[in-house]
This record gives C-alpha cells, structure tokens and sequence, in this order.
C-alpha cells in the first residue's frame, strides 16, 4: 500500500477506550479510506483548471484526509486547506441502505429486463417490506436524532458503536460503492474550486438552467447565495457520477455502466434521503443542500442531457432503459419516506 498515501490520513478520535481494539480499527480504516482515495483521485483535461495541470495534481496528490471515527453520518471537504473529512459511520448508515434485498435481488437478475416488468414487480415487494421498521431502525441507530453513548476517561472522549449495529447484508459490497461516491462528492467540489472561470461558469450554467425550473426568478434573486450553495451541491454530484460512471463502464452493450453502477448510486441518493428525513429537514428548506428529490431529479437530467446524446436515445428511453436501476430504487425510497411522514405528521 502507497505509504506515502497513509502519511496523508489521519484520525480525530478514538473509536475504543482498548487500545489494541482501537488500533485494529483504525488500520482497518486506514487501508479502506486509502483504497478508495486509490480508485477515485482523477484529473480532468488541462484546460479545465486555472493554474496548470502539474500544479493542480501536485495539491491533489497532497490532500489531507481526516477520518472522523465518532457516530455521525458526514462528509465535508476544505477546499482551500486541502482537508476532505470522511465520517466513517457513515459505513453503517451505508450498509443500513443495503437490506432491501428482495428489491435489490429484481434489479440484480441478469440480462436486459424491461422496466415494464421489473417496476410491478419491485413495488409489489414495496407494498408487502416492512418500510416503517427499516426507516425506524435508520433513525434509531444511524440519523442525526440517534442517542450516542460516550465514556469520558481522562481528557479523552470515546464514542461506543453498538457492536451489533454493521450486520452484514446479502448486498453489504455496495457499501464501498455508496461511500467512494460520497468521496467523490467531495473531492467534485475541490476540482471545482480549481476549475477556470469559463469551465465553472459552463458548468454553473448547465446546473443553474436544471434547477431554475424548481424555483422561479423572484426565489433565486431573494435567496442568491442560498441557490449558489445548491447550485454547487448539483455540480458535486453531477462531477462524482460522470467519474463514477466512467470507471464503471461496460465493456459490451448499450449501457453506460453496470447495473452494479446504477443501483449504487440509487443507494447513495437513498442514504442522502433517510439522512434528511433523520436530521429533521424533510420538507424543510436548508441554507446548504437543495432537498434530495430535487437534488436528485436535477442531477439525472444533466446525465440524461450528458449520455442520451452518447447513446443516441431520448430522454425517456434514457430514465427507462438506461438508468432503470437507479430509477426503481429512487422511486422506492421516495414512496416509504413519503409514507412515514404521513404517518407521523399527518
């Protein structure tokens, strides 16, 4: 493993007060965090960036990642510190995405299935889950609302993780996915910040036309450095799957990338709604993140708008055929969040 890489991160707290446990943990950390970063760090043509390419890579190659081990579902990123923070119990709430199976076991059958088959089929196994006790199990054990358990000894602090909180799910793999696409996330906002102006203002534009039909003009000019935030959030996103895509491709056929690459960022978008459903901002308006099923909706019709011209298919085709993974499991979550809030708000 690139030692030189694991110079570069580095932990804020302890996960357990037993020192041996804690290092086990950590090294485990260490070498997952590391394989990731391995998989996601790209560049972009050098006509992208402001300063020159060499100098662009020369600041990447020298992020500084820090690992936050505390129970709490985040990522960020200091774009000019050059710090990408990775909450890593964001692995649980992950891994918490992955216990639909029976829907994942539909979208996983092999060969090309239509979507007039598989979307009966999956909301038929909606219909009969348990939705309730799995987003009740999310709030409970992975949102912004659970109880955390600490120690104090000394001046350190110690969070306890419920030993029993990572059960490993038939899909549990997609767990690395979901979090190398929030690691993208945020490494999209430092490229970013580090594209020249005609490239952020290309790209600014295409998110800004996508979600200026949310908002109407008086919304956007009241609330300008609010829809800014929003508009850079789109684009993170945006940047982290056409990278995700391209290193998912297929190698034959008409498809972008694998069905693996679809239902995992139909994962990754799932987590993001339990988070704001747990974090108390469902139909709330926050100053930073767009709601996810805007955020969501937007994000898809610039890659539809980006691959329907690739692959030569309208934009219809494109959200049944292309995407129909990501689509099914969007409707899923979309459906049982919707649901709970009516239960529990109505």
């Amino acid at each position: 493993m690139n030692q030189n890489l694991i110079s570069h991160i580095h932990f804020s707290d302890n996960f357990a007060e037993d020192p041996i446990r804690n290092e086990k943990i950590k090294k485990a950390c260490t070498e997952m965090v590391a394989q990731i970063i391995t998989e996601s760090l790209f560049l972009f043509n050098d006509d992208y960036y402001q300063a020159s390419i060499e100098l662009v890579q020369y600041d990447m190659m020298n992020l500084e990642y820090c690992v936050d081990l505390f129970p709490t579902v985040n990522a960020s990123v200091d774009i000019y510190h050059n710090w990408i923070i990775l909450h890593l119990f964001t692995m649980v709430a992950s891994n918490n995405m992955t216990i639909i199976s029976g829907l994942l076991d539909l979208l996983s059958l092999s060969g090309d299935t239509a979507s007039t088959h598989v979307i009966p089929k999956a909301l038929e196994w909606a219909a009969s889950h348990d939705n309730m006790n799995m987003i009740e199990r999310y709030i409970r054990d992975c949102s912004a609302e659970k109880d955390t358990q600490v120690i104090q000894k000394g001046k350190k602090l110690y969070a306890l993780w419920n030993t029993d909180i990572f059960q490993k799910q038939k899909y549990s793999d997609y767990t690395y996915d979901i979090l190398k696409l929030i690691f993208l996330h945020e490494l999209g906002h430092w490229q970013y910040a580090r594209f020249g102006n005609e490239m952020k203002r290309a790209y600014y534009r295409q998110a800004y036309n996508v979600l200026n039909q949310y908002y109407g003009e008086d919304f956007i000019n009241s609330n300008r450095n609010v829809f800014d935030a929003w508009t850079e959030e789109v684009i993170a996103d945006y940047i982290a799957l056409l990278v995700y895509t391209k290193n998912s491709r297929q190698q034959a056929g008409e498809k972008q990338c694998t069905k693996r690459c679809y239902i995992a960022i139909g994962l990754y978008y799932g987590l993001i709604a339990m988070e704001e459903l747990g974090s108390g901002l469902y139909q709330k308006m926050s100053k930073t993140h767009p709601s996810v099923k805007i955020r969501q909706e937007a994000v898809q019709k610039l890659y539809a708008n980006f691959f329907s011209d690739i692959l030569g298919i309208s934009y219809d085709a494109f959200m049944e055929h292309e995407i129909q993974e990501w689509y099914v499991i969007q409707i899923y979550f979309s459906m049982i969040i919707e649901e709970y809030w009516r239960k529990n708000n109505g």
